[in-house]
């Protein structure tokens, strides 16, 4: 295993909590990037119990997130579901090629996990909200600095919106042509955070 693949694989271990971890990554999956095939990610997320919600019509990927420049045509995304506690619920799309049944974008989905029962008040609510998912998306920036290096674009738009939907967004490439999108959705009015991170290679 080379340098690159071992940076590559700590980092996506340490991406996230330990039962995000547990459930989603592991080695085959990044190392053989854009060689994996999707029966391999259905068994491997059957073994970890992940909870199929696989829609039965067909969902497609946006070009600002996913380019496609090969135009690949992609089949429904392989859904799966699982919590990360205590703050959020996680959605993982597998896109993979119709053709050949190879993987070729991986796209992760952080939403809030609402709690049953709150004491705070809607403004406290939203204080901790905000707080978490900055904390997330900060952390998220940091392990994926550590193995890519500084992004190759930076775009920060929350500091500079009032009262509007903002999107943070940060992106790294590697010289093996493999890309990293995360971005972060907000709106301070409605209280709304939500975090992707797209994993693909060109």
């Amino acid at each position: 295993m080379n340098r690159v693949k071992i940076i590559l694989m700590l980092t996506l271990f340490s991406l996230t909590s330990c039962v995000t971890n547990k459930h989603i990554f592991n080695d085959q999956n990044f190392n053989d990037f854009g060689q994996t095939k999707i029966q391999t990610v259905v068994k491997l997320e059957k073994k970890r119990h992940s909870k199929d919600i696989t829609p039965n019509n067909l969902v497609e990927i946006g070009k600002g997130i996913y380019p496609n420049e090969n135009n690949f045509i992609l089949a429904t995304p392989k859904t799966y579901k699982i919590k990360e506690r205590p703050n959020f619920k996680i959605e993982i799309e597998y896109f993979y090629s119709e053709t050949d049944s190879t993987v070729k974008v991986m796209l992760y989905q952080w939403d809030y996990l609402k709690k049953s029962k709150s004491h705070f008040t809607e403004e406290e609510n939203y204080t901790k909200k905000f707080s978490v998912f900055q904390k997330k998306f900060d952390d998220l920036k940091t392990e994926l600095t550590k193995g890519f290096g500084e992004p190759t674009v930076i775009n920060i738009e929350q500091d500079k919106i009032n009262g509007e939907t903002f999107r943070d967004d940060l992106k790294w490439k590697n010289k093996d042509g493999l890309n990293v999108y995360l971005f972060m959705f907000g709106n301070n009015s409605s209280g709304y955070r939500q975090i992707r991170l797209a994993i693909y290679k060109d």
